[in-house]
């Protein structure tokens, strides 16, 4: 929100600069000799000078007011908020304490030698490590329940800040009328990064140990055996080792019993398959594994892409028909079945599928954070890829270079229990931060150099009778069905163009990513959903095996409960009586499945086909959409006001 004294400021600023312009002019004029430019020319070129500067002022104000309703945003827990809801009309106070002192800015760590994090699965029989750790966690729970550093405070932290207890502010602490959310958009890795950052360094200051780091769950490693597994060191010891105690690593955290070791995390996991007693054979899960890390994060080449859509002070994410909608990026899609399957998801036991299985328990489970953990280095991993994924094949990934991104700040409790006000902008570099990972490049190759077994000719190809036309398209802006079955719709292409450069970070036409876009995915917020979507394979089933070219990615959804704000704010409303939903866009990258599929030319119609998954006992329930369409992904960039100021007062 802008000073309306900056605004006056900037006005009083503009109009001095364009008089003086003026007048410069005329001297300038002058001196050339005024016996050889008639009145009329001078004229005219005053009147040129004026309608040019009074162009600039009024752009630049126009931007300014626009941008005060749109702003970066202050994502603290200070101030307003309140219990979430979850499933069974009940609810959980995630509020945290307010701060003792007033807020410091977050300062980057002055590093004279990077902290190295490891793999859990190479630790479980370092005895000194696990100890160490365990207590490190034996004293966080230690700590009395108003101590910000204490392990529920700690849980709390992701409770209130994933769904939705506070209110998204100005960054001059004032309340938007919207809820605070950090997942379905760009500011889901930045945020979850400190989020570890700060847990992490709380554990070691409680053992007095600078250099501790907490382990990641490598489970993209299809090379190392165990690395998919639930890790060792979250779990009791069989036969018990009497050299480590890992109890507070494990004791209390409700997690499925069925997929315990030698079980390995499938990442197209099927909860049907659970009831069915369907099971894949080793390599089956290792080639899905490898196919789906590659698709969410090799294959997601611009930061919308990978990190995910924009957000700031206009988002309102828990609210049916609001402008801006979320849009979670190939990181978050891809860490959602972690969540999934180390919860107890279907399970009547545990109706609000504790822990890992919600967003509102996730953070009550030490391994959610060794999973986020490794969300974090994967990160890292995507900065480094090379491009190999648009036409040109010259790209390089970068962050987004908007401001609302850049300059968006939360707020986090440290080790010394001050609250930190931290800058996005402070949080891409983890060598920055004093931190790094070990080597994996080993095991990262086999993920990035994958190519999917079947990769076949296009379906089209092997049946004659099949054209994109026996399908319909989607009709734009109307309820577009998702059923418990698969549904095929056609889609329209068209080549890229200049007008599509507009706003982004590239200057080639070449370096654009093709994408299909679901357009306001209306998703029931208490509803687990998963589908994965295909291109140009309108037969594509739940059978179907995504380790295929015409695979392009998967949608997960975990029930993650959100506030009923309806009586609190009137802005914030149910989508009906007994629902809340929640709107996203939804992105798939498809420019190498179709060039794979030989369909290289922007003319040719394909189809799209979109699997759905739900849980047993919401066979009878539906997805809407409002539009399918083509797109070519960039991250749209908005230039800081200041820079724009600047730009527009050059004539």
């Amino acid at each position: 929100m802008h000073d309306s004294r900056i605004l006056n400021h900037l006005q009083f600023h503009l109009l001095a600069t364009s008089i003086s312009s003026v007048q410069m002019g005329e001297s300038s004029l002058q001196e050339q000799g005024s016996g050889r430019i008639s009145a009329h020319v001078l004229q005219t070129g005053r009147k040129l000078k004026w309608a040019s500067y009074l162009c600039s002022m009024v752009i630049v104000l126009q931007y300014l007011m626009q941008s005060a309703e749109a702003d970066p945003v202050l994502g603290t827990s200070r101030g307003y908020c309140r219990p979430v809801s979850i499933a069974n009309n009940k609810t959980e106070d995630c509020c945290l304490p307010e701060p003792k002192r007033e807020p410091i800015m977050f300062q980057l760590p002055n590093v004279q030698k990077l902290r190295v994090r490891r793999p859990a699965h190479e630790l479980a029989n370092d005895v000194e490590y696990v100890n160490k750790y365990n207590l490190a966690y034996a004293r966080m729970k230690a700590l009395p329940d108003d101590d910000p550093r204490s392990f529920l405070r700690q849980w709390h932290i992701h409770c209130s800040f994933c769904v939705e207890a506070f209110l998204s502010r100005y960054l001059n602490g004032t309340a938007t009328p919207y809820t605070l959310q950090v997942h379905y958009s760009w500011t889901f890795l930045p945020w979850h990064r400190m989020l570890i950052y700060f847990h992490e360094r709380i554990l070691g200051s409680l053992i007095n140990d600078p250099e501790f780091t907490l382990p990641f769950w490598n489970w993209d490693n299809q090379l190392d055996e165990g690395a998919g597994q639930m890790p060792q060191i979250f779990l009791p010891y069989n036969p018990p080792n009497p050299a480590i105690n890992n109890s507070f690593l494990h004791e209390g955290a409700v997690r499925n019993p069925n997929h315990l070791p030698p079980k390995v995390l499938p990442l197209n996991f099927k909860i049907s398959d659970e009831s069915t007693g369907k099971t894949s054979t080793p390599e089956e899960i290792k080639d899905a594994n490898l196919c789906l890390v590659w698709n969410m994060v090799y294959n997601k080449v611009s930061a919308q892409e990978y990190l995910g859509g924009k957000y700031n002070t206009s988002a309102n994410f828990a609210s049916v028909g609001a402008p801006t909608v979320g849009e979670p990026g190939g990181s978050e899609n891809l860490h959602d079945t972690a969540h999934e399957w180390v919860g107890m998801l279907n399970n009547d036991n545990y109706p609000d599928n504790e822990d890992m299985g919600v967003f509102t328990y996730s953070g009550r489970d030490p391994l959610f954070y060794s999973h986020h953990t490794n969300i974090d280095r994967l990160w890292d991993v995507w900065q480094t890829l090379p491009d190999e994924v648009t036409e040109d094949g010259t790209r390089t990934r970068k962050e987004f270079d908007d401001v609302d991104f850049l300059e968006t700040e939360f707020t986090f409790f440290d080790e010394n229990q001050d609250m930190v006000r931290v800058k996005v902008k402070d949080t891409l570099s983890s060598a920055k931060l004093g931190y790094t990972y070990q080597d994996m490049s080993a095991a990262d190759k086999l993920w990035i150099d994958h190519k999917p077994k079947a990769s076949t000719p296009s379906f089209r190809t092997t049946q004659l009778s099949y054209t994109p036309n026996d399908y319909p398209e989607v009709v734009p802006n109307a309820n577009n069905t998702i059923g418990s079955t698969p549904v095929c719709f056609k889609l329209k292409r068209r080549a890229p163009n200049r007008d599509d450069l507009k706003g982004t970070q590239v200057k080639h036409i070449g370096e654009l990513s093709e994408g299909v876009l679901m357009e306001k995915v209306k998703v029931p917020e208490m509803m687990y959903v998963r589908f994965d979507v295909f291109v140009d394979f309108p037969t594509a089933d739940i059978e179907t095996d995504v380790d295929k070219s015409d695979y392009v990615g998967t949608f997960t959804h975990l029930p993650s409960g959100v506030m009923n704000m309806e009586s609190v704010i009137s802005q914030i409303s149910a989508a009906d009586d007994d629902v809340l939903y929640r709107e996203l866009n939804i992105r798939f990258s498809t420019g190498i499945a179709l060039r794979r599929l030989g369909i290289k030319d922007y003319s040719t119609d394909i189809t799209v086909t979109i699997v759905p998954r739900f849980r047993a006992g919401d066979e009878d329930k539906t997805i809407t959409f409002a539009n399918l369409k083509q797109e070519f992904c960039e991250s749209l960039s908005r230039v800081h006001p200041l820079r724009n100021l600047v730009l527009e007062i050059v004539f």
